[in-house]
């Protein structure tokens, strides 16, 4: 029974549906597995013997820490309740009979003391320890109409009186809305400055403080702006943005190419630019966008050099011969060659900063002021970010200069800033009604800054997958170490709010990773010996509630990418928080086959294809099959089956279109183009009902070859297949502009205002 608790306690599962409806059980040696990892974890060791470690005084001690000790202090160090029904909670012996003092101190230093009786308290909760009986107690705060308490992140703190002492406790009191920022989607005529914050691109570009507002609860009281329209449906476009080639660039797209795709597809009507997740990487090492060093920072290889200030002042040397063919030669390829980009880039860097600080540093200039603001205002994040970095400098290469490395460091995190945060305000400027929606990745690579430096947070003992399905038999292991729920809780949610704000920065969205996250994990033990892994659930009401109070104060919409096993719980409840679904025309399947789009979730992101399947082009041709087989990821059996079921999908698809009047009737699947075929299937899934649309631009292009095969790590170049025509040849193609008016007329209705502008300026 105690081991039981334990389990149930730490979050670990017993059982889950699997992806054909089954109730998988999870075996006891593969959850006591897990448990003993979180136990390592706990006790800083790598490896103890099974006896030592799940001994029953052990199992004791931490049910005792985790289910006894909370009831034994009247107030937690972190609690919540929503905006518009305060409340605060107490635990108190069934004994006391006293008053209890309480004061509120908001963000804004705007301080509220009260009393009340404990006679006025509600009781919704007990629990005995021994012979004591402890009262879990309500207060609703409306009852106080002197507090006017907004959304935010408050202090306050619990006088008790106990014998002849007074025993003051203090925690964290977070007001939150009960749903995200959704802008006004539902209004027949959106303004485009209600979606995406730009406030952080005036004056002090890179910095915007949205943790010191306290926003009354009437503000967000109602949530209409949720509600769904056929006015204006927005669509935009997807882009791995490293995979962009064109002729500035210095082998890998950077955030030019950004401000180009911009007023390209804004020019075209589109709402917003979908991202790849843009973190700090672990460079040249470690190339996945969604195996990150640190997914509070930027990847400085995005910044383009020519618009840097200090570029001026080494124009000449920069664009002399030896550089320009470095850069010739990496623009070249078609493959992204990290290593000889993050070489030439870097040492133009260090150039850089070497002028900025030569310039700038001793008369404190206004871009030096600003520089050192950003870094004050970055704080103790950017503080473990450089430290982490310089180590592994000094593992490299022994000596350097600390406080010179250091400042570079925060340097390109400063202009990485800046970049984006007018990548940002040129899409809003544009009339572009979201911008950018950046992209965060589930979990972090262990050996990185993120879980380096914050390993209170996260259990460094295991990582994140899957479970074992007919489509990974042996399950996925994706190699980020996952954040500990009970870590997490102990420690205020402190880190999860921190990434959460910085992914929020200089855009009008956020897609989130695997959302399915924020309710369990699928996690895999470092040590073989202790099984092969378990779900372990996290408090998905507290992680929505913070998401939903950043989502409103940072004006970003959530997408939740909830593909795959998706339990019920996680449906219902982004639903009532207004979190967008995120769904994948492949899978978007009946009984019957593809679905129609007049059943397209309303509330939902609608994308053709993404980074984890086969471009429409390859799709269509089975190309995408023919790779596998080459790289010998399946055999001749199963090249046969996957041909065959292709073929019947592909009919499906044909059978579609003939029902919704995109294709003449009886249409031969065999004597149907991919140019025949597109403009009809972009229409269909346009047409949907998903409130936003998006479409690659690898389909834009007829791309064939994937940017990743999920599942293979050496076979293939993941993550490192750049476009195979330049931007330029992109935004001059006649062929990608009419997908393009495909999209807009089906979502829009119309030829875009920004369109007609454009064209007055060229008449």
């Amino acid at each position: 029974m105690g081991l039981e608790k334990l389990l149930y306690l730490q979050g670990v599962g017993a059982e889950f549906i699997d992806c054909f409806g089954n109730n998988v059980q999870i075996s006891p040696e593969d959850r006591n597995g897990i448990l003993k990892s979180m136990c390592l974890d706990y006790l800083g060791l790598q490896r103890q013997s099974d006896a030592d470690l799940l001994s029953d005084s052990y199992i004791e001690q931490r049910i005792y820490e985790l289910d006894v000790k909370p009831w034994l202090t009247p107030l937690r160090q972190f609690q919540w309740s929503y905006v518009d029904a305060p409340s605060v909670e107490v635990y108190l012996p069934d004994t006391f009979d006293g008053n209890l003092r309480f004061e509120l101190v908001t963000e804004l230093n705007d301080i509220y003391r009260f009393q009340i009786h404990s006679n006025q308290l509600t009781v919704v909760g007990d629990y005995r320890v021994g012979d004591c009986h402890y009262f879990k107690f309500q207060y609703t705060l409306s009852q106080l109409s002197n507090i006017p308490v907004g959304l935010g992140y408050h202090q306050i703190s619990l006088s008790v009186e106990s014998d002849n002492f007074v025993h003051t406790h203090t925690g964290q009191y977070m007001l939150a809305p009960r749903s995200a920022y959704c802008g006004n989607l539902n209004s027949d005529s959106i303004n485009s400055d209600n979606i995406g914050n730009t406030s952080n691109c005036t004056d002090n570009i890179v910095t915007r403080n949205i943790a010191t507002k306290s926003i009354s609860s009437h503000d967000f009281s109602s949530n209409s702006l949720c509600s769904e329209s056929k006015a204006h449906k927005p669509w935009g476009i997807s882009t791995q943005l490293y995979s962009i080639k064109s002729d500035t660039q210095w082998g890998i797209g950077d955030f030019n190419d950004l401000q180009k795709l911009i007023s390209y597809s804004a020019e075209q009507g589109a709402d917003f630019i979908l991202l790849n997740p843009l973190h700090a990487l672990d460079l040249p090492n470690n190339v996945s966008p969604y195996s990150p060093d640190d997914r509070r920072w930027l990847n400085p290889l995005y910044i383009h050099i020519e618009s840097v200030d200090e570029y001026s002042c080494l124009a000449d040397q920069i664009e002399s011969h030896d550089f320009q063919d470095k850069k010739a030669h990496l623009t070249n390829n078609s493959l992204l060659n990290y290593a000889a980009v993050y070489d030439v880039k870097y040492a133009i860097y260090r150039l850089l900063f070497n002028a900025f600080i030569s310039k700038n540093e001793l008369d404190q200039t206004k871009r030096y002021k600003q520089f050192s603001q950003f870094k004050q205002q970055q704080g103790q994040g950017l503080a473990q970010f450089v430290a982490h970095q310089i180590d592994q400098l000094k593992n490299c290469s022994g000596g350097i200069d600390t406080g010179s490395e250091a400042d570079f460091i925060c340097y390109l995190q400063f202009i990485a800033s800046e970049q984006l945060a007018l990548c940002q305000l040129k899409a809003k400027s544009v009339g572009m009604l979201i911008g950018l929606v950046r992209d965060m990745a589930v979990g972090a690579s262990p050996n990185g800054a993120e879980v380096q430096r914050n390993s209170d947070y996260f259990c460094q003992q295991a990582s994140i997958g899957a479970p074992p399905d007919p489509f990974a038999p042996q399950g996925q292991n994706w190699g980020l170490t996952p954040l500990d729920p009970i870590n997490l809780q102990q420690n205020n949610y402190q880190h999860f709010i921190s990434l959460i704000r910085t992914n929020m920065q200089s855009c009008g969205g956020l897609r989130i990773d695997h959302v399915m996250g924020l309710l369990r994990l699928w996690w895999w033990p470092t040590e073989t010996d202790n099984g092969k892994g378990a779900y372990v659930y996290y408090p998905l009401d507290t992680l929505l509630a913070i998401l939903c109070l950043e989502s409103q104060r940072a004006q970003c919409l959530l997408i939740g990418e909830d593909l795959g096993i998706v339990p019920p719980e996680i449906v219902q409840n982004l639903s009532k928080a207004k979190i967008f679904s995120n769904e994948l025309f492949y899978f978007t399947k009946n009984y019957h086959g593809f679905t129609a789009p007049e059943f397209y979730k309303s509330h939902s992101l609608m994308m053709l294809a993404n980074h984890d399947v086969p471009t429409l082009a390859a799709w269509w041709n089975s190309n995408d099959i023919a790779l596998r087989h080459e790289l010998e990821l399946i055999d001749n059996e199963q090249v046969q089956t996957s041909l065959e079921q292709r073929e019947s999908e592909k009919q499906q698809l044909v059978h579609l279109l003939e029902e919704q009047q995109l294709l003449m009737p009886q249409t031969a699947v065999e004597s149907l183009t991919l140019q025949q075929l597109l403009p009809a299937w972009i229409s269909l899934t346009a047409s949907g009902e998903s409130m936003l649309y998006s479409l690659q631009i690898d389909d834009l292009i007829d791309e064939t070859k994937p940017i990743n095969i999920p599942g293979t790590w050496k076979e293939y170049p993941n993550w490192q297949r750049r476009l195979s025509v330049s931007l330029e040849q992109i935004l001059a193609s006649d062929e990608v502009k009419q997908k393009l008016q495909i999209i807009n007329q089906t979502r829009h209705g119309k030829v875009p205002e920004y369109s007609q502008q454009i064209q007055k300026l060229k008449d």
